[in-house]
């Protein structure tokens, strides 16, 4: 049974029905989109940030963005931005639910959404923002022995950042921690 298939069968994660209330952080959201096709492994999508971008750049992230003013909610938001950054429309994805809100160094607040889809997806980067895609096995990611940690402490604030390496690839920050957030509600 694919991985996905077994995750929605145990567990859905709730849909906020809004999201739209601001504060004095700025709004973001992301997608994190798992291709769940028969008789394949699932996957997941990742791209690589740009690298003359003012936030995180270079940086392994799930797609998504801040939250513009037109948008519904923050649902809308992780979809728009994904097509908008790798060219997938928001319909061939399935929204599942969302995970717990992670805040970054740059300040945004971000709402990361579950979203499966069984198509062919057909990549179109937007080179200001996206340097590459990166499609990944999901298993890695769910294997919490896979995630490490690094703790220390910056103004006077203890902190942690997770990190995990797939693939000759080192995830970090707030995508790591959103990652380990999902394998922890998959692993229930």
């Amino acid at each position: 049974m694919p991985v996905m298939q077994h995750y929605l069968q145990r567990f859905l994660l709730q849909l906020a029905n809004t999201d739209s209330q601001r504060s004095a952080k700025h709004a973001a959201a992301v997608l994190l989109p798992i291709i769940s096709q028969q008789g394949k492994e699932d996957r997941i999508v990742l791209t690589e940030r740009s690298a003359h971008l003012r936030h995180h750049p270079s940086q392994i992230s799930l797609p998504g963005g801040k939250q513009d003013p037109e948008d519904i909610n923050l649902a809308h938001t992780a979809l728009r931005e994904t097509e908008e950054e790798i060219g997938i429309p928001a319909h061939v994805f399935t929204l599942h639910g969302q995970l717990p809100r992670q805040t970054t160094v740059s300040n945004f607040a971000v709402r990361p959404f579950i979203a499966t889809t069984s198509e062919q997806l057909l990549f179109k980067l937007n080179q200001d923002e996206v340097a590459q895609v990166m499609v990944l096995p999901l298993r890695p990611f769910l294997q919490l022995t896979n995630y490490h940690s690094y703790r220390f402490t910056r103004n006077g604030h203890k902190e942690q950042v997770y990190f995990i390496k797939v693939d000759k690839h080192v995830i970090w920050g707030a995508t790591a921690k959103i990652l380990r957030d999902f394998a922890i509600q998959c692993c229930r």
